[in-house]
């Protein structure tokens, strides 16, 4: 299915974020392709190419060859200008804060972390990220962003670049965009991070082609986002995707939520250092490197579980691909070898189609391509043409 964008003024800077899209999605498309494969008037895709090139994202790379044109007549192929735009994007987990800055192709030059207090007040919190995003630009001077894109966790209204609520961190209503914006003077753009990855496997990844897949990270908690008829799925404020506030346990375990049984009280990062009784990730993924049976078996019992959960997902919303990411979405650890065996065992649709379950490619840098992937679709979509 190609990508459907509607010839209007009403739709231009839509268009516009279509024509970038697909650009990666094609690699070295020429200006018929596009206008094909978008189902956009020639004149249009003219019309936008050229605004592109004008503002230098998109470059001519030179002569090729069309499959739409008769065989041999050489049509001019275009690319992206990947160091003509670079973002800082900003993954903000339970636990830890990864930064890093991204080009317009998803590729991260440079990377750094830190760690959270166990318990930081949400305006210390914001104190500590401006320093440190400061810290971390300055640092990288040479190689300069543009503007600044933010995954977090907790409920997230995108609209306004605020998080709702992150009860279990005790915050609440923190306009993250406007002080990140105000401090360093830069266009700030904030989601929820699983949604966040889940636009990157789009952008960056293995779900290029897909039109409706699903994302499952795995850490502290467990999130989702999800791609329906080629559109990221927001649920007006709260944005959706609660995947591991889904009830796997009625009556089971009381999660911080308020609510008993959640799945992720059963099978996140958090779930599987109680059950094995150790303090750290790193020692859980050594374990399993060294082949030790209770740390396989945690995975394996923690992948069932999200299986279970998953088939009736997948009988909800029979997906093409659903995305598995977090440290313990290894391809050859139990964890991601049963959600892929149950999850279609289990569901009455997958008898029909099997899905396909896979780990994400883009490594244990998903989030901060995640966090960048918003403020880079975002910068392409406002960028103002005055001619």
């Amino acid at each position: 299915m190609s990508f459907i964008g509607q010839n209007t003024l009403r739709t231009k800077q839509l268009n516009r974020t279509l024509v970038f899209q697909t650009l990666l999605r094609l690699e070295a498309p020429t200006r018929q392709e596009i206008a094909a494969f978008t189902k956009l008037t020639p004149a249009t895709i003219t019309n936008i190419v050229n605004e592109l090139m004008e503002y230098g994202y998109v470059v001519e790379l030179g002569n090729g060859v069309s499959e739409l044109k008769r065989a041999g007549r050489k049509t001019v192929v275009l690319g992206l200008n990947e160091e003509k735009k670079r973002v800082a994007g900003v993954h903000i987990r339970s636990d830890r804060v990864e930064l890093g800055i991204v080009t317009l192709r998803g590729k991260v030059l440079k990377s750094t972390s830190f760690d959270l207090p166990t318990t930081i007040k949400q305006d210390d919190f914001l104190k500590l990220l401006t320093t440190k995003l400061e810290s971390f630009l300055q640092e990288n001077k040479a190689l300069p962003v543009s503007c600044i894109g933010v995954g977090s966790v907790g409920l997230v209204d995108y609209e306004n670049g605020t998080i709702l609520e992150a009860e279990h961190l005790g915050w609440e209503n923190v306009e993250i965009a406007a002080e990140l914006s105000r401090t360093l003077k830069l266009p700030v753009h904030v989601d929820h991070h699983v949604r966040a990855m889940t636009l990157a496997e789009k952008m960056f990844g293995a779900c290029k082609n897909q039109t409706d897949f699903l994302c499952v990270y795995i850490g502290q908690g467990i999130g989702s986002g999800l791609f329906l008829r080629d559109q990221l799925y927001r649920s007006e404020t709260t944005g959706a995707g609660e995947f591991g506030h889904m009830t796997y346990q009625p009556e089971g375990r009381v999660c911080w939520c308020g609510k008993k049984g959640c799945l992720e009280r059963y099978a996140s990062e958090e779930a599987v250092l109680h059950e094995l009784n150790v303090d750290s990730i790193k020692s859980v993924m050594e374990a399993c490197q060294n082949g030790e049976a209770d740390a396989l078996e945690s995975l394996r019992s923690a992948g069932n579980k999200i299986a279970v959960v998953l088939s009736s997902f997948i009988n909800m919303f029979h997906v093409q691909k659903i995305v598995i990411g977090g440290d313990f979405a290894q391809e050859d650890w139990p964890l991601l070898q049963e959600i892929r065996e149950k999850a279609n065992k289990n569901s009455f649709l997958a008898k029909k189609r099997k899905v396909e379950v896979i780990t994400t490619g883009l490594g244990d840098q998903q989030g901060i391509i995640g966090a960048a992937s918003i403020a880079l679709l975002e910068s392409i979509f406002t960028v103002s043409i005055n001619k």
